[in-house]
This record gives C-alpha cells, structure tokens and sequence, in this order.
C-alpha cells in the first residue's frame, strides 16, 4: 500500500505543475511528431499510454512491450485530412530477457505551387512544393520487478519543408505500472527530449521539440473490456484528456470508440461540430492466421475525418 500511494504522489506531483499554459504554448517545431500511427489506438481516442501487449505501443508507451510473448509486426497506413499520406511500420523481437523493437514513420504531402503577377493576380503554376517527414528509432523494453516495465526510445527526425530541411535525436521513456488491484495498470511517458542536429536556415534557429508528458489508466475487468484513460499535456500547450472504450463482440472481432477534451480545437459552427473529438473503430483477430487489421476514424468535425488501417502479424 504504501508503495502505491507513493507511486500515486509522484504522478500527481509530475502532472499538477504542467497544467498550467506555458508563454510560448503552439511554438514547438517538428510538429509531425504529435501524429501517431494506430488505428486501434486512433479509434480509442489515442489513450493508449496504458495498453500493454501491442508492438504499435512504441509510439505511445514502448514499456507496454515488455509482456509480449512472441516477435510481433504491424504496418500502418493513414489518410490525413488535406491529401496528407502518412505511414508506420514496427517490428518487435524478443532478446534474452528485454524486448527489442524497429520502428519508422513518416509523412507527405504536396501541393502545385502557383505564381503571380506584379499587380497580384494569379499567373499559373510552376512545379510543387511540399513537406515530408521520416522518423526511424530503436527501442528496447524489459520487466524490472514483477509489477513494472520500463522502456527507452531512441530516434532520428529528419523534416523537409519545401526546399529547406532540418534533423534531430529525440528519446521517449516510458513505464508501465501493474498496480495491487489485479486489474488496473499505470503507464507514464515522457516523448520527444532530445537535441536538434541541423537547421532550416544558415542561422541555425533552433526548433523545440513537441515534448508531452502522458499518464494513462488501463481498466481489464474481463477478456472483453478495455477502458482507458490519459492525461496527456504537451509542455508547449494545454492540458487535455483522452478516454477509449473496446468491447470484444466476438472472439474474433471488437469495437472500439473515444473522445478527445480538446475538441473544442476543430470546431467550426457546422453540421458535423458536434461530432468534433469523437472516434471510432473495430477490429479483426485471425488467430488462425496469427493476423490482425484494425480501422480506426477519428472526426475533426467540419474539417473532415481521418482514416487508419494497421495489419498486424505475429511470428
């Protein structure tokens, strides 16, 4: 007992001080790395610092790799609002008595880049110009007692804006926590601490990182529930909570749904206002085939909706 009240203080201690808006909130750069590749994540309103057991876990919590059994594989592809493509890819292997993982992701998009004239009026087009973005990592996770893991990331950004580029290292820490009620895990993440390596301009102005702070709440009644919950505060903006609910219907499929608190961010006084936060999913296990494929859609109310479809394969 007197272990989990400490381990309760210190989660209350490392969240209260970051609700506060800092002065420079939305200022980060590399913001590409706010996006996570899930579709069974995405459909549970991205509360997933608590989930064990899922090699996507490394883009959320890598500690909740520790438990798995066997090598693991999962691909993911995301169709973003705005014509932006964006995919992952992950693989876990276990090693002696930690779990190694490789991972990527990355995104593109374009657009014709269109000229003008002296008075201002539009003259055509010349070429494209864009964005892209690639992450590529190392992660490796172990149990250090029998009731808590612990995971490090380890990965190098490289984003391209137009003609202009920029790279750095970034570290993720991750635990996960299985508390004295036999049903309840604590996870706790610190993401994207880490150094910029080249800059977009010969004045080398440096970009902060997008660094977050998440605590997440795994409640397993029974084989069939999920429900989770994650505190999740940016160190560059507000504070927000995210819940996600998956029943499994049938041994071989599940639904799955969430919400986002800061919905309130996407709405635009239209039709789908109220739908602003919410997202949605199911899911298919082929233990036959040892595969898994997961949809996932989350609303960004009028601006429009995001799908995600992950295949997953173990070994």
């Amino acid at each position: 007992m007197k272990y989990e009240l400490t381990l309760l203080a210190m989660i209350f201690l490392m969240i209260v001080p970051l609700t506060a808006i800092p002065d420079e909130a939305g200022t980060s750069g590399f913001a590409f790395l706010k996006m996570k590749y899930s579709a069974r994540a995405a459909a549970l309103a991205n509360a997933y610092t608590g989930m064990t057991n899922e090699v996507d876990g490394v883009f959320y919590n890598p500690a909740g790799l520790a438990g798995i059994k066997s090598s693991q594989a999962s691909v993911t592809y995301m169709s973003y609002i705005m014509d932006v493509h964006c995919g992952a890819a992950v693989y876990s292997f276990l090693r002696n008595d930690a779990v190694l993982s490789i991972f990527t992701k990355g995104l593109s998009a374009s657009e014709e880049r269109t000229l003008e004239d002296e008075w201002g009026n539009y003259a055509g087009t010349d070429g494209t110009f864009g964005a892209n973005s690639f992450v590529g990592g190392l992660s490796i996770a172990r149990k250090v007692l029998d009731n808590l893991d612990v995971a490090i990331n380890a990965k190098y950004l490289h984003e391209t804006l137009d003609k202009q580029s920029a790279s750095a290292i970034a570290f993720d820490l991750g635990i996960l926590h299985q508390t004295t009620h036999e049903n309840v895990k604590v996870g706790i993440v610190l993401r994207n601490f880490g150094k910029q390596l080249s800059y977009y301009t010969e004045e080398e102005y440096e970009e902060k990182l997008p660094r977050t702070v998440n605590v997440g709440f795994n409640y397993h009644p029974d084989e069939k529930l999920y429900v989770l919950v994650d505190a999740y505060k940016p160190l560059d903006n507000e504070f927000s909570a995210r819940i996600g609910v998956e029943y499994q219907v049938h041994p071989i499929f599940s639904l799955r749904t969430g919400y986002k608190s800061n919905a309130s961010d996407w709405k635009a006084r239209g039709d789908n206002e109220w739908l602003s936060g919410f997202s949605f999913g199911l899911g298919l296990e082929l233990t036959r085939y040892k595969m898994k494929l997961d949809y996932g859609l989350i609303s960004y109310g009028d601006l429009g909706y995001v799908n995600l479809f992950t295949l997953g394969y173990g070994f």
